[in-house]
């Protein structure tokens, strides 16, 4: 157990990687009641404490609030999250004030879905912990539409004005299980889809692995990413609305039989719906050795072809089907071609620093979250794709 709770863990900051790509369409408001206006609230070292909360150390201190995630819209604006609270900076990232959420509290397992600069939703725990509380703010954060939620943790994403949950229900040694929701009035209703028991009966998605999140490229086609699997990759496709998951064939590499695989959600793009990227985790069963590999599809999925491996594979952004950074090992790399090649960027940061989240506003202004070993975090801000950073807050 303790294992998977580790993976877990990896695989929560992992799942805070999809809300630094590019978000589609804006989908209409949830119906609910708008909460009153609320007051952005520096985060320390600014805050003043109050008897009911202590002050938070800042965001670089060592064991400091960890930046689970950024995702930036232009120069200056951008939002952030930490364990328990959802932030906004206005700078570029050098000050963040946290956002109240009224009624609701940000835990470490929320799920959240970027729009854009002022239009994001927020999945949170109800304070039975037997459902959930879904927040809708198109004003970036000034006023809230709140629904109650039949689920409380998961992941939730929106397709062409279709909502779709993964509910996660329960954890064993072998894996966990989850069941898919399905919302075609933006929260008002939900209906299980996965497994149904209905007269239509359709099957549970198999419990073994932990499951890495899902997307879909259209209301009908989706995938299911599932971590840690033993000699196989694994990833479940549906092709309709989510009620079916098979198994998907991806091209395994030659030594698969020393090898532990990690999908995740691919992605696709705006522009161009038929050309995604599926990035897929593979570790050496004797060495314990990590390289991740991005699949690429020009036929909407129906085929994957793999790119070039980038060793210890971390946060990583694409900006279109051709263009994206990846943490790795060593630095920042850089592709022009979707992954089939990288190229690693001339610049050195400290020796157990990793990232943990890129976000890029065009091909050559972006941002880079780190942490190291001693839990300070860092903000490094680039304005020449990648080739020289500059601490946001050293």
């Amino acid at each position: 157990m303790k294992k998977l709770a580790a993976i877990a863990l990896i695989l929560l900051l992992l799942g805070g990687l999809a809300a630094c790509q590019a978000a589609g369409p804006a989908p209409a408001p949830i119906i609910a009641t708008i909460a009153p206006t609320v007051t952005h609230t520096p985060l320390p070292p600014t805050i003043t404490p109050t008897p009911t909360a202590e002050p938070l150390p800042p965001l670089n201190s060592p064991n400091g609030p960890p930046l689970r995630l950024i995702r930036m819209f232009n120069a200056k604006d951008g939002w952030g999250l930490i364990s328990n609270s959802l932030l906004v900076t206005h700078d570029g990232g050098l000050t963040w004030f946290s956002v109240p959420i009224p009624e609701g509290q940000v835990d470490p397992l929320s799920d959240i879905l970027f729009i854009d600069v002022n239009n994001l939703y927020i999945h949170v725990p109800a304070p039975d912990q037997h459902s959930g509380l879904l927040y809708h703010t198109i004003n970036g954060g000034g006023t809230w539409e709140m629904k109650s939620v039949p689920f409380v943790h998961g992941h939730f994403v929106i397709q062409d004005n279709v909502a779709y949950f993964m509910e996660t229900t329960s954890k064993s040694p072998e894996g966990e299980a989850v069941v898919i929701h399905l919302s075609v009035d933006y929260g008002a209703t939900w209906k299980k889809v996965s497994p149904s028991d209905g007269p239509e009966k359709t099957p549970a998605i198999p419990e073994a692995g932990l499951k890495t999140g899902f997307s879909f490229i259209n209301v009908d086609l989706g995938w299911l990413g599932v971590a840690e699997q033993p000699q196989k990759i694994v990833v479940y496709r549906t092709e309709n609305t989510g009620n079916n998951w098979v198994p998907q064939p991806i091209p395994e590499p030659q030594n698969i039989s020393d090898l532990k695989a990690s999908t995740y959600p691919p992605m696709f793009f705006v522009d161009n719906n038929q050309a995604g990227i599926l990035p897929v985790d593979f570790t050496s069963i004797t060495s314990g050795d990590q390289k991740r590999v991005f699949y690429t599809t020009t036929d909407g999925g129906q085929t994957w072809l793999p790119g070039e491996a980038v060793a210890d594979g971390g946060a990583y952004t694409f900006l279109n089907p051709k263009t994206g950074w990846a943490w790795g090992k060593g630095g920042v790399y850089y592709t022009e071609d979707g992954g089939q090649t990288w190229l690693l960027r001339p610049i050195a940061f400290g020796r157990s620093e990793h990232a943990t989240c890129l976000s890029f506003i065009d091909a050559t202004t972006g941002w880079m979250v780190t942490a190291d070993a001693k839990n300070r975090v860092r903000i490094y801000h680039t304005n020449d794709s990648g080739n020289t950073w500059m601490a946001v807050n050293p």
